[in-house]
């Protein structure tokens, strides 16, 4: 067991949009992400829930018939099923956690390598 510090595993990824496995927990992955000036398209996660708890900045989970902002120490669970799109204007570092196969190149924008 360890003491995993957001902010400071936040800080030690070294290029934007890099995804760093940090924990597991069961069958779930937590994974931190710095990103900035990116908008991923829309797409559903059809049999996970997802979590996007923000560790440092900003951003906005884009949902069809919403929008909601999400500010350092707050967090959005989106239901599975649910189309969304995250929205980073500005530099945010973001831990989602989610189902271990739920991220894919396909809903990250590529570069999430798994």
């Amino acid at each position: 067991m360890e003491v995993i510090n957001l902010k400071e595993k936040g800080f030690q990824i070294p290029n934007l949009y890099q995804y760093e496995l940090i924990a597991k927990m069961n069958n779930h992955n937590f994974t931190l992400v710095r990103v900035k000036e990116r908008t991923l398209d829309f797409h559903t996660h059809p049999d996970s829930d997802e979590v996007f708890l923000i560790v440092d900045g900003q951003m906005k989970l884009e949902f069809r018939d919403k929008t909601v902002e999400l500010e350092a120490g707050e967090m959005c669970v989106v239901p599975k099923g649910t189309e969304h799109r995250p929205i980073c204007t500005t530099e945010v570092t973001c831990l989602l956690i989610e189902q271990e196969g739920t991220l894919t190149p396909d809903n990250t924008g590529g570069t999430y390598k798994g």
